[in-house]
């Protein structure tokens, strides 16, 4: 009975050895998985800092392109303001000077001889016609950054619509690569529980094993006592009941008077 029990506990023994490798190769894997995981992880977090970074940059720049556009535009109007009241104080028609063309100077052949024109006379009327052609430019330039501003918001609003996109997706991945590492790590938790519960079911079959082994021994030994002790043990008793038989006979003896 003995050593059918010791062979029971070590082939309990062999069995949980079996199955402790392999739930280590099991973390093992699991241990893989989550540091691929925590890599990933850290990719996609980087990213996203990264991508907000940008977003930052291109937000602050077109603040700073949209403050520049309306300060100029601003300028630009006071300046065309400015201009028109120029020619409101001295009783200027600004509508029959802005429609005045503007002569070119006539060049002869002779490089030598100035070309004609008619800046003098009585029909000089001084810069008139050029300062309807500057308010004329101001007013188109002024339109242009109303119109760059324009954009420059439509703009804007297209790239915040887009890293909004873009950051739901990345934060879903996030959100994602989260789950399944605590999935894993939770898969890892229980592995490892199960392994130290089967280690410490291994080291005690080991302990019944080594106690079922000295009791072996002790009765091994016991048994080789009496083995080698039962003949002399048989023979001493077999005299001693010999020596009481033939006591008790002489006792006998002496009480019916036949031994003096």
């Amino acid at each position: 009975k003995n050593t059918n029990h010791m062979e029971d506990l070590e082939h309990a023994m062999e069995k949980a050895a079996a199955e402790i490798t392999r739930l280590g190769g099991e973390a093992s894997r699991l241990d893989g998985e989550i540091s691929t995981l925590e890599t990933d992880i850290g990719s996609t977090t980087s990213n996203m800092k990264e991508r907000l970074a940008l977003r930052n940059t291109e937000e602050a720049d077109f603040k700073q392109a949209l403050m520049d556009d309306s300060d100029a535009v601003q300028l630009l109007e006071k300046a065309i303001e400015s201009m028109r009241e120029f020619y409101k104080r001295n009783k200027i028609d600004f509508a029959l000077v802005a429609k005045k063309s503007h002569q070119e100077p006539k060049y002869t052949e002779n490089p030598d001889k100035a070309p004609e024109t008619s800046w003098s006379g009585s029909s000089y009327g001084g810069q008139s016609e050029e300062t309807s052609g500057v308010v004329a430019i101001l007013e188109m330039v002024a339109e242009d950054l109303k119109g760059e501003m324009k954009v420059g918001r439509k703009d804007d609003a297209n790239a915040q619509e887009m890293y909004m996109s873009e950051y739901r997706k990345m934060k879903d991945t996030l959100n994602a690569q989260m789950a399944v590492k605590l999935a894993k790590e939770t898969e890892l938790s229980d592995v490892n529980a199960d392994k130290l519960d089967l280690e410490e079911e291994k080291d005690a079959k080991g302990n019944d094993k080594d106690a079922e082994a000295s009791l072996k021994q002790s009765i091994y030994q016991d048994c080789s006592w009496v083995g080698s002790h039962f003949q002399s043990r048989r023979d001493s008793r077999k005299a001693e009941m010999d020596g009481l038989v033939e006591a008790k006979g002489y006792l006998a003896g002496v009480e019916s008077g036949e031994v003096i």
